[in-house]
């Protein structure tokens, strides 16, 4: 299993969790959804792709919830030094 693809969700999810303000941090959800319903389109729905939307979902999330938590410490640490 390539875990190339999963790598980069993640990082999307981090720097959109980070730097995107608001609902957009949620954002990159959607990528995982459009490259699975181009795959489906292609190749038909089973359980794999099911499998990897699902893993592809979770990796993403946990990415931007990584990624809020890091621009709320930071905002934390900026408000402490004021």
């Amino acid at each position: 299993m390539a875990i190339v693809g999963y790598l980069l969700f993640f990082l999307a999810g981090l720097g959109f969790g980070f730097a995107a303000p608001g609902r957009y941090k949620w954002l990159p959800l959607i990528f995982p959804v459009v490259l699975a319903v181009g795959a489906a389109a292609r190749n038909g729905i089973d359980a794999t792709l099911i499998l990897r939307l699902l893993v592809a979902l979770v990796v993403t999330a946990i990415g931007v919830i990584l990624g809020r938590m890091l621009d709320k410490r930071g905002r934390r640490r900026e408000a402490a030094a004021a």
